[in-house]
């Protein structure tokens, strides 16, 4: 009894249909059918008792409830939002802006339409309401600040209208669904010496490059974009057309940061925790190493194992980038074990550098291997203790020599250890000042700086830092 019931009072599907252009699937729902039983109502006090009352309030219901079902028939046909993401990735800091259309091609009003939206992105909301009049179309653009690196989900998402009576609804579900990626800031600068390098060397990979090393290992086509000083002329004037030089990557030498990604050392929660802070560090080294013309490759064994093999240039900074903004810490992936499979594929003279919260011993024979196999090691290791969530506190004197007091105490037994097996180390802390780069992305907004005399001076444009 209680399901049939709830079945008559739950909204009666009218109309169904797939819009392949809009990618959607539109309902039209009844939903208060109120009207319908007053008229049931009303038509039986007719027939029992005859009066112009009932006539008359019949009537009303009935002409109610048709010009509500046309009005709402008309929206489902005629009304359609459409949205756009313009850009698949920005950086931290960036704004993700979306751009959605609203037409009406009804002749009548669409009064009130609400998008509810479900994208995952943390702090971004595009819900709204809007109304849109007869045969006419809205546009509007939806922006919002990516706070945390990672891959998310912009949609699905649903748009609703109704009747101006609130008898029926449309609804249009949308579930295709766009990603945005977005990528960990860059710190200007690091509070610490980075590592050089355990020797240059001259071992070699297969995979070639055009950025100029000791040894050319072939020659290609030319491509627009290519230096002048890299055309081989002799193959070039032989062939009648451009040939350039394609150089051997040298693998000794090269730096491999690897990012302790066991969830099990993992603290903090948030901006404020060793995974997001690591990412940061990690992102950091790896753009200032490539600034200084090294080669760096990026080892993470998170939720997904990436490998970036080292490469020179400022484009290469983009697939270290990616791959840790999709990087997250899992269970079970102790650094004991990765730096046991390091030993087994890094080459001789490069150097690992050691991002991790760990204050476990048990990684420091593996680093040990690593050297013993003419591997540089070098750590660089997040004080945990700093990352705990704690209420801010206006002694900062105070806290920053607790904060001291908890590195002394767990780091340094580490840091003795290491230093026994040769490998630098250095301790970071969660309030370490990092002087983040602006925004790389071509989404920013207007920031502005008062001077003394009163005048507004742009220090941020959507264009770039002037």
């Amino acid at each position: 009894m209680s399901s049939c019931l709830r079945q008559l009072l739950a909204p009666w599907v009218l109309w169904r249909v797939r819009d392949n252009q809009a990618e959607a699937e539109v309902v039209l729902l009844w939903r208060n059918r109120t009207p319908l039983i007053m008229a049931g109502v009303l038509l039986l006090v007719q027939l029992t008792t005859p009066a112009r009352v009932w006539m008359t309030l019949l009537l009303a219901f009935t002409v109610t409830t048709a010009i509500a079902g046309i009005w709402s028939r008309e929206m489902a046909k005629n009304v359609r939002v459409h949205r756009r993401l313009p850009t698949a990735w920005v950086q931290t800091g960036d704004l993700i802006q979306e751009e959605f259309t609203v037409r009406n091609d009804s002749l009548l009003p669409a009064l009130c339409l609400e998008i509810e939206d479900q994208s995952d992105v943390p702090g971004y909301v595009v819900s709204t309401v809007r109304s849109i009049g007869a045969q006419s179309s809205v546009a509007w653009v939806s922006r919002g600040e990516s706070h945390l690196r990672g891959e998310y989900q912009m949609g699905p998402w649903v748009a609703r209208t109704c009747d101006p009576f609130g008898l029926f609804e449309v609804v249009q579900r949308c579930n295709p669904v766009s990603t945005v990626l977005v990528y960990p800031p860059i710190a200007q600068r690091l509070p610490f010496a980075l590592p050089r390098g355990a020797a240059e060397g001259r071992a070699r990979v297969s995979e070639r490059s055009w950025n100029p090393t000791a040894t050319v290992g072939g020659v290609r086509g030319y491509l627009p974009g290519d230096p002048r000083q890299h055309i081989h002329w002799p193959t070039s004037v032989r062939h009648m057309e451009l040939y350039t030089k394609e150089f051997d990557q040298e693998s000794g030498g090269d730096i491999w940061v690897v990012l302790d990604l066991d969830r099990t050392v993992q603290v903090g929660v948030g901006e404020r925790s060793t995974e997001e802070f690591g990412v940061i560090v990690a992102a950091s080294i790896a753009a200032l190493l490539l600034d200084a013309g090294r080669a760096v490759g990026m080892i993470t064994h998170g939720a997904d194992r990436s490998v970036v093999t080292p490469a020179r240039g400022r484009g290469h900074l983009w697939a270290i980038l990616r791959a840790l903004a999709q990087a997250r810490a899992v269970e079970f992936v102790p650094l004991a074990g990765v730096l046991t499979e390091l030993a087994r594929v890094l080459p001789v003279g490069a150097t690992a550098l050691v991002v991790t919260p760990s204050s476990d011993v048990a990684w420091i024979p593996g680093a040990a291997r690593l050297q013993a196999k003419g591997i540089g090691v070098a750590a660089l290791l997040m004080d945990s203790a700093s990352f705990d969530p704690v209420d801010a506190v206006d002694e900062l004197g105070a806290r920053e020599a607790l904060q001291a007091q908890a590195v002394a105490g767990s780091l340094s037994p580490l840091q003795g250890l290491l230093a026994d097996v040769r490998v630098e180390s250095e301790v970071i802390t969660a309030d370490m000042p990092l002087a983040l780069r602006p925004p790389t992305g071509q989404l920013r907004r207007w920031e502005f700086k008062v001077g003394g005399t009163g005048r507004a001076v742009a220090v941020n444009t959507p264009w770039g830092v002037r």
